[in-house]
């Protein structure tokens, strides 16, 4: 398990560890279906195996991980099914949340956006995809919470960043994922957002989410087929 092992600082421990963690799941480390073991992340980390369970408690309410009848605890793994299905609810609730955004976000809302923008496309350029899937979950938590709909966010976070975890970095790796074209997706929706536009953010965010959708479910195909190839 390549988790880094930085000692963890004075902050609450559960809450340095289920970042640990989190990171880790997003940036690729720990793989969808890794076991993830008490002890040896409280070895890993110099943390106390109680702190390590109260963080992966936080990870399961998330969504990040999940536990087994057997109490074991994996890196969340989406079947086909599952991944069509959260896609699905993932197209509704974040096109919603790009209206709102367009209708409710305030200057100081735009601001951050345009600079977690900014980041992106600095980490775009350098190809640095770990980098540009970080800086894209945060601009997407942005944009969430521009609506100023605590509900809204906190339902957007429990379905998207999991996929995120699942799909994103794996999506982003892949040969002739090309990171500008996806970041132009994005300069669109904020456009829209921008200018006040819900209708046009919606439909920003629509097409940005069919191109994206389609390769994670085209992923998923095609490592089954392999699995399942003599």
């Amino acid at each position: 398990m390549p988790l880094v092992a930085t000692k963890l600082n004075t902050q609450p421990a559960r809450h340095q560890v289920a970042e640990k963690i989190r990171e880790s799941i997003l940036d690729g480390s720990l793989v969808p279906g890794e076991r993830l073991v008490e002890r040896k992340l409280a070895e890993t980390l110099g943390t106390s195996q109680s702190a390590i369970r109260e963080a992966l408690i936080q990870l399961e309410l998330e969504g990040h991980v999940s536990k087994k009848p057997n109490s074991a605890t994996f890196v969340t793994h989406l079947s086909q099914r599952e991944l069509e299905n959260t896609i699905s609810v993932s197209r509704a609730l974040e096109g919603f949340a790009a209206e709102e955004a367009a209708r409710l976000a305030t200057p100081a809302d735009i601001q951050r956006l345009e600079e977690l923008f900014q980041l992106s496309q600095a980490a775009a350029r350098a190809r640095d995809f770990q980098k540009y899937i970080r800086g894209d979950l945060g601009w997407h938590i942005a944009m969430w919470e521009s609506t100023h709909n605590d509900c809204l966010v906190e339902c957007l976070r429990r379905v998207v960043v999991p996929l995120f975890g699942f799909s994103a970095i794996r999506v982003a790796m892949q040969p002739g994922f090309n990171l500008t074209n996806d970041l132009q997706f994005h300069r669109v929706l904020l456009d829209a957002i921008v200018a006040g536009e819900p209708e046009k953010a919606k439909r920003a965010f629509q097409a940005a989410m069919k191109d994206w959708a389609e390769q994670p479910l085209h992923l998923y195909s095609a490592e089954s087929e392999q699995a399942l190839a003599p």
